[in-house]
């Protein structure tokens, strides 16, 4: 089955004609393996509202990058651009209409995500219902490493994460503004970190 997962991804990723070497393989990072891609689904923007949480390192189940279904990461990763779009999770009963490999556009942190992994019962920590999130509701893949503050992590998805429903934009076309490109949580400058481009305090 994953064999027919990643044959699908490289054929999407073929599909873009032009390279990225942001999904070139790195040792740890979790990209594709297959080297100057583009990522490219349907596009057909479909703007909805939504509640967005976010998960990392930390409090991922188990804690680490592990996902239910990769399409083009092994782990949880991405850089949050068009071509190499950050995993995010949301809940099974989704399935038909937030599909795996599904791309969004998530304006509230201005980055693209892809549905590579799954809403755990263990979280987000404002969620509830079926394992995690309720209706239409994303978890978006913020980042952290073992070697992760992990109350620095908590923080930053704490500060980012919004007190209502936000647009989210479905099949998102490309060209959209991306801030800071990379993880959204980074472990630099240390002790704790850098969310968003902004240092931890």
């Amino acid at each position: 089955m994953r064999a027919l997962v990643w044959a699908a991804a490289a054929a999407a990723l073929a599909a873009c004609g032009q390279g990225t070497p942001g999904l070139m393989p790195q040792t740890g990072a979790g990209y594709s393996d297959v080297p100057f891609g583009c990522y490219v689904t349907t596009i057909d923007p479909t703007p909805v509202e939504a509640t967005i949480t976010f998960y990392g390192w930390p409090d991922n189940d188990p804690p680490g990058r592990a996902i239910a279904h990769p399409v083009i990461h092994r782990e949880a990763a991405g850089d949050g651009t068009y071509c190499n779009p950050t995993t995010f999770a949301t809940e099974r009963k989704n399935d038909s209409r937030i599909p795996y490999g599904m791309k969004i556009y998530v304006p509230h942190v201005r980055r693209y995500f892809v549905r590579e992994d799954d809403c755990a019962a263990s979280g987000p920590h404002r969620g509830h219902g079926n394992n995690g999130c309720f209706k239409l509701w994303f978890d978006l893949w913020i980042g952290g490493t073992r070697s992760s503050k992990a109350h620095a992590v908590i923080e930053c998805e704490n500060a980012l994460t919004p007190n209502g429903k936000v647009d989210v934009i479905l099949n998102p076309k490309a060209g959209l503004p991306v801030d800071f490109p990379g993880p959204i949580y980074r472990n630099a400058p240390p002790p704790l970190g850098t969310c968003l481009g902004k240092p931890e305090s």
